[in-house]
């Protein structure tokens, strides 16, 4: 098998990072492989917000607290050990929001988790992320989120602080014709 099967193979979702920061030029590598994403005849219809302040990733934490369903902050808790201290970006070091088109997000989103992967940074997509741009453009203002290219996912990125086992993949998700 080559190199980017394997790679795609060993990817796991992380929600427990260790509390260090990612080098800047192995950052910016990740953005860049999510830049070479493609995109619907070429619209490049995404944004990239990279929060890495602390202030800012604590602002996001609390406003999750508030907006989340009872359900999803359940759903987090027990995903934490059963710690009710969750973080939307489970306490990653660095988050970034994706906006614009749905597609071209999901597309930009899977690229930057192989990048890191390839990087031995954990990754995890981030869907619930969108709840916190609801009914209030502050927080899309102060993250510098173009007006027309609305929030769609969230990764979060850092070293991984406990791996995730591999799942056995269910037979029944590919019909041959």
């Amino acid at each position: 098998m080559n190199e980017t099967l394997c790679i795609i193979r060993q990817r796991r979702s992380c929600r427990a990072y260790k509390n260090e920061p990612i080098p800047a030029d192995i950052l910016t590598a990740i953005v860049d492989a999510g830049l070479w994403a493609p995109t619907g005849m070429n619209m490049q219809d995404r944004h990239f917000t990279i929060v890495q302040d602390k202030l800012m990733l604590d602002r996001m934490d609390k406003l999750a607290r508030i907006k989340l369903p009872e359900s999803a902050l359940a759903r987090l808790t027990e995903r934490n050990g059963g710690n009710p201290d969750i973080s939307i970006h489970y306490f990653a070091p660095a988050l970034i929001v994706l906006s614009g088109g749905e597609a071209s997000c999901a597309i930009v989103a899977e690229n930057i988790c192989i990048a890191a992967q390839s990087l031995s940074i954990g990754s995890c997509m981030l869907g619930l992320i969108t709840i916190l741009f609801d009914n209030d453009d502050t927080l899309s203002r102060d993250l510098k989120i173009p007006v027309d290219l609305p929030p769609r996912l969230g990764v979060a990125l850092g070293y991984i602080a406990r791996q995730t086992p591999e799942q056995e993949r269910r037979p029944d998700q590919v019909t041959w014709l």
